[in-house]
């Protein structure tokens, strides 16, 4: 039996043992065995692979999806249950079957996004409710993760329960509004909109779930199409004479640019509108409740003009950004209205400001009303398990898997802060590795029976599109010669050898390490010989396509029910929202400034089933560094969404908390934290220590620490030294010694110095506990003043030839509770363990050591805790570098430092 007929009758199979899973009182391994035997004992199926089908359901069960958690203004009463019995949901009920059937989608993930749309829902009120209403909601998930998913599933319950106008911001670019329209002609619609837009004939087209065996025909309209040029325009929804709040719903998918929402918003008022004085504009919309979904909500959608007057006032006649001015005209524009913005990267929308307000555009978009962090389920994969994250224990640092190959030597020939008129003639040669990777990937997933399925691999090496185009030709160029050596060996070129190299080299030889590590995973075995059998028919699929603003490519995926294999050339249309079917290669070099910039160009997270164990990517040391250290920060950020959630606060607390958090200082651009000239921060409740040192200060600061601990009462013995009666006006004269790396944002000598100088002034941090940690792994001792220690060891990257040393973490866990006493970390703990308790079944990952935000809780206002760590070096001289971190208590008083100009510039230099 050929392979694409086997992969038909298994989809066949898979259905039909669904339905008799469905049967079953509960989902279990029994469950599983006795509904595939069924199966196979059936005559049409008799020469199904069993192992798969098995494998397939085992997948869809097994998936587990942790809890969620919604920190909210309780300002909302419960509906939707309600309405669910009372109504239909028809448009649901077509989507749950859709992903349930078509897109196989595991029962845990699904259950799941059937609950929070339920939640999200009860907090955007009743469409029927009465007077005039305006909620505003963010969903936190993942970079790749289904939250276009999650919203065509909010927006078909919405339609549902009475919501007759839906507005979706879809990036702002044409390719990812394009994308979002075909996912949503699929998930909600149910018909093509590139082929008609008129009613009568859409039944004819059905894509999606419009055609699943015995789905219902429900009527909604689009006044936008999924072709490249099917965004709003007036002639065309003039052409329709439809009005919004009509008998149907009507569904817009919009670019987040100006002329386009400037069109949108007239031709409503134009169709809709009735003359109200009191409104700003003087019209408004009555009895429409609208839906706004603003994907990718913190790229377009901010604000990041000025809107304080020189006193520091709100000043509602400053003019916001054009976007931003008419995304919330829209909102006042209706007197019932709900806005829910969908973002991996939250920090621009959190860092807005709450009071921020315009005469005529009204409130910003802070989403005051709820936010909901969202965290992926088991089968994700995400930052954490691609870098792993730097938080060193007793088992050391968390590692990610093993599929990061470094590029070194891309460099040369796109050196940074490149022009368009680059001269490029050759490819690196990492990336003509990539480019092999490439095949042995669609040959191997051939083997595993995945045949007509879509594979993409990533190249970015610049924004410049001048520069793509000629890197694009240059892939394609060298893809013909390979293909050509495949086809006529013997007629010269070594490609059959250097891809039989690469995969022993590559693939094989880290094949059983990360199956172990990806053991929840499909992933069965393939061997060298299967693969080469596959090669040629795998590389004579793949195609080159530009994704940029000049190139007419497209990635097609819908129109190729037989799979697409490309290579996406691309920039910065490739680093928002746009998703890349089957990624499994990504070639990566550019850098970012900001982390929601890295985080956005990370295309190559997300769902990776049959085929987890055969991605790579090829990036440089450097990216890799910061991913790591971004992968921690995130996970931080969220240790912090559920302290507020365990302390019932609302997005307005906790807004304010992330705005004046260290990390906060680099998460987004500067103009997005709205913070002027300067960077805001408070240390209360945080822990600082220093990632990075610069050679030059190694000498000065030893001699500091040196000096200090030479200051403190004597203490006897060798290995680790601790205080608990330093006072803090000691800590103040040390820290004004201290010079710290530009890297070390959060451990800025100086502004921790003003900070803790401004605490004693006002009575608090008065006590400290200093630990000298003096135990470490690498057996090397040296001496401190007149302590003598062994030095602690860190993994150390050396860079710009010795003149700047980084490490990923310096603190280890068990270090922070060092000062708490045993009832004090019990209680971190019980508080940890509460929190994680508190969020919705179902959960997984439960806690084992207190989490940072728990433990700073337990310590008194009065009483800071500084960890010293003399880390084993290399250095010439042999000295240690002196790392240190302060863990600071909880104090509500205290005050905000002001980041100079001069330094926010130089912090943000790292990046270039």
């Amino acid at each position: 039996m050929a392979i694409g007929s086997a992969e038909a009758l298994l989809r066949s199979a898979y259905g039909v043992a669904n339905s008799l899973l469905e049967l079953e009182p509960r989902t279990t391994q029994e469950a599983l065995e006795r509904a595939v035997d069924t199966v196979v004992a059936m005559p049409i199926y008799k020469e199904l692979d069993r192992t798969r089908l098995l494998r397939e359901l085992e997948a869809r069960n097994n998936t587990l999806v942790g809890g969620y958690s919604v920190i909210d203004d309780k300002d909302f009463s419960a509906w939707v249950a309600k309405a669910r019995e009372l109504r239909t949901f028809a448009f649901w009920e077509r989507y749950r079957h859709w992903m349930d059937r078509g897109k196989r989608w595991a029962d845990g993930p699904l259950r799941q996004m059937d609950r929070l749309t339920d939640d999200i829902l009860d907090r955007l009120r009743n469409p029927e409710t009465p007077g005039a209403w305006d909620r505003r909601g963010l969903i936190v998930g993942d970079v790749q993760s289904g939250k276009t998913s999650n919203y065509t599933a909010l927006i078909c319950k919405a339609v549902d329960a009475g919501f007759p106008l839906v507005i979706v911001l879809a990036g702002v670019h044409n390719s990812l509004r394009s994308q979002t329209q075909l996912r949503l002609d699929e998930g909600f619609l149910g018909f093509d909109t590139r082929l008609s837009l008129l009613a009568d004939e859409q039944e004819n087209q059905r894509v999606g779930a419009g055609r699943m065996p015995s789905a219902p025909f429900l009527v909604a309209h689009s006044l936008t199409s999924s072709s490249d040029g099917g965004d709003f325009k007036a002639a065309t929804a003039n052409g329709t004479r439809l009005v919004p709040g009509g008998r149907d719903p009507i569904i817009l998918v919009v670019k987040k640019r100006v002329s386009i929402l400037k069109n949108l918003l007239a031709w409503v008022l134009s169709v809709r509108a009735v003359d109200d004085p009191a409104t700003p504009g003087g019209k408004i919309v009555r009895d429409v409740p609208m839906l706004v979904i603003d994907d990718e909500a913190d790229n377009a959608s901010a604000n990041t003009n000025e809107y304080r007057d020189e006193d520091g006032n709100i000043d509602e006649d400053a003019d916001p950004t054009k976007t931003n001015f008419l995304i919330r005209r829209m909102l006042t524009s209706f007197e019932r209205s709900a806005y829910v913005g969908y973002t991996a990267t939250p920090f621009a929308n959190v860092f807005m400001h709450h009071e921020a307000k315009h005469k005529i555009a009204g409130e910003d978009l802070f989403p005051r009303s709820f936010i909901i962090n969202l965290p992926a389920p088991s089968n994700y994969i995400g930052p954490e398990k691609v870098f792993g994250l730097n938080r060193p224990g007793a088992d050391g640092e968390a590692k990610g898997l093993p599929i990061i190959i470094n590029v070194r030597d891309a460099e040369a020939i796109f050196p940074p802060s490149h022009k368009k008129e680059l001269p490029v003639s050759e490819l690196p040669a990492s990336l003509k590795e990539a480019i092999l990777a490439f095949i042995l990937v669609c040959a191997a997933r051939r083997v595993r029976g995945d045949i007509d399925v879509d594979n993409s691999m990533l190249v970015h090496v610049t924004r410049l599109t001048a520069v793509q185009d000629k890197v694009a030709a240059l892939i394609d160029e060298h893809l013909v010669d390979i293909v050509r050596q495949l086809e006529f060996p013997g007629t010269g070129g070594s490609a059959t050898a250097d891809l039989e190299a690469l995969w022993n080299r590559e693939f094989a030889a880290k094949s059983d390490e990360l199956r172990e590590q990806l053991s929840n995973y499909d992933l069965p075995p393939v061997g060298w010989a299967e693969v080469r059998s596959q090669i040629f028919d795998a590389a004579k699929r793949i195609g080159v396509r530009r994704v940029n603003g000049s190139a007419k490519d497209a990635l097609d995926y819908v129109d190729h029910p037989e799979g697409l294999s490309v290579i996406a050339v691309g920039g910065d249309k490739l680093s928002r929202g746009l998703t890349l079917e089957g990624l499994s290669i990504s070639y990566f070099i550019r850098t970012s400034r900001m982390y929601d910039t890295l985080m956005q160009m990370g295309r190559w997270f997300g769902y990776r089933p049959r085929y987890a164990d055969l991605c790579r990517l090829y990036t440089s040391p450097i990216l890799v560094r910061w991913y790591r250290h971004i992968a921690t920060a995130t996970a931080e950020l969220r240790e912090e969404f559920d302290l507020a959630f365990d302390k019932g606060e609302t997005p307005l607390q906790f807004g304010h908390r992330v705005r004046t958090h260290p990390d906060g200082m680099l998460i987004t651009a500067a103009n997005k934290m709205r913070a002027g000239t300067q960077v805001r921060a408070g240390f209360s409740g945080t822990i600082s220590e220093t990632v990075a040192f610069d050679a030059a200060s190694v000498r000065k600061n030893l001699d500091a620490f040196a000096e200090f601990l030479e200051g403190l009462a004597p203490r006897e013995g060798k290995g680790t030294q601790r205080w608990d009666d330093v006072h803090g006006s000691q800590i103040v004269s040390l820290l004004q010694r201290l010079e710290t790396s530009r890297e070390s944002w959060k451990a800025n000598s100086r502004a921790l110095a003003d900070y803790v100088a401004n605490r004693v002034a006002n009575r608090r941090l008065g006590q400290w506990s200093v630990v000298l940690a003096g135990q470490g792994a690498s057996g090397v001792s040296t001496s401190i003043g007149r302590y003598e220690v062994v030095l602690t060891d860190r993994a150390l990257q050396v860079h710009d030839g010795g003149t700047r040393i980084t490490i990923g973490r310096l603190v280890s866990p068990a270090d922070e509770v060092s000062d708490l006493d045993k009832t004090q970390q019990d209680l971190a703990m019980t508080q940890t363990l509460a929190a994680w308790e508190k969020k919705p079944e179902p959960k997984r990952d439960m806690p084992k050591t207190p989490s940072g935000p728990f433990i700073r809780r337990q310590r008194s206002p009065d009483r800071g805790l500084l960890l010293i760590y003399p880390l084993a070096t290399s250095l010439p001289d042999g000295l240690p570098l002196m790392g240190f971190a302060i863990s600071f208590p909880f104090d509500e008083q205290a005050p905000l430092i002001d980041y100079a100009e001069n330094s926010v510039k130089q912090l943000e230099s790292i990046f270039e």
